[in-house]
């Protein structure tokens, strides 16, 4: 079966970076269906591609290749994995990019990319995403085994868990986790599902205990102290008003309809917030 090699990168579109590592990759897999999620991850921002990989992973087709390179340390000691998780390889440096998909299983293994037969000839100092890491997604897509890159481990590099904590009388204190395209800020706290007016809250950073909540009955309270309405989507607000409400993903987000919410709320990642009853 031909799988897909699916790939986050920080290299942008206006340099050859990217098309290089799609050329490495079809020198030595050209049957493999490539899927571009994102190449706009900040400049070294491992936590951001860490939970794009999060957030994109339930849609990836069945042992999808995921290569993911944001790698502030190449050439230095950090290591070169692959990563196989139930229905999923991923391929990256090991400095938490794949943290965040490590909640869901502890079934996991990881190698080592060490064995120069599934490395370009030639390896440069400063551009591993291209000599190691596009071979080895490439490779695995054709089945080779993991152990064959190198030696297996399960110690890896985390990330620091977002902030998700259970305050009591029912109130769940976050972080903003990032600001998408459109300004909507994204949090750390769900995953919700949606079922009528309650919401199911299965929460994607352990340890947390499960709960339903009345949707009606919660609010958001911003760090200046603002209080944030709880809405189904934009239209909710008046125009140019905030309001919260459950994003694509599951997790809470603050908008304003039809505005920017990072600029007018001057909300940046890090900045906590509380949801919370009414009252």
């Amino acid at each position: 079966m031909t799988k897909h090699i699916a790939i986050i990168t920080d290299f942008g579109m206006d340099d050859t970076y990217l098309g290089m590592m799609k050329a490495a990759i079809a020198g030595i897999s050209p049957e493999a269906r490539i899927i571009d999620l994102t190449h706009a991850i900040p400049p070294g921002d491992v936590q951001r591609a860490a939970f794009e990989a999060w957030r994109v992973r339930s849609y990836l087709p069945p042992e999808t290749v995921l290569l993911a390179v944001v790698d502030p340390g190449v050439g230095t000691k950090r290591r070169a994995i692959a990563l196989k998780l139930p229905g999923l390889y991923c391929v990256g440096p090991d400095n938490g990019l794949f943290s965040f998909l490590l909640y869901s299983t502890n079934k996991y293994k990881a190698a080592e990319l060490v064995n120069p037969h599934y490395q370009l000839q030639t390896i440069s100092n400063t551009f591993h995403g291209r000599d190691i890491f596009a071979p080895a997604a490439a490779y695995l897509a054709q089945d080779i085994p993991l152990e064959d890159f190198g030696p297996i481990s399960q110690e890896l590099v985390r990330l620091p868990d977002p902030l998700l904590e259970d305050l009591g009388a029912g109130s769940i204190q976050g972080e903003i986790m990032q600001s998408d395209h459109f300004g909507n800020l994204i949090t750390s706290i769900g995953r919700f599902d949606n079922t009528d007016d309650d919401l199911s809250f299965k929460p994607w950073i352990p340890p947390f205990s499960a709960r339903t909540i009345i949707a009606q009955d919660y609010e958001v309270i911003l760090p200046q102290g603002n209080v944030v309405p709880l809405g189904r989507t934009f239209g909710d607000a008046p125009k140019g008003e905030a309001l919260a409400y459950i994003g694509s993903s599951g997790l809470l987000e603050i908008a304003i309809n039809g505005g920017d919410a990072a600029k007018t709320l001057n909300l940046t990642p890090g900045d906590e917030i509380i949801f919370k009853l009414k009252g």
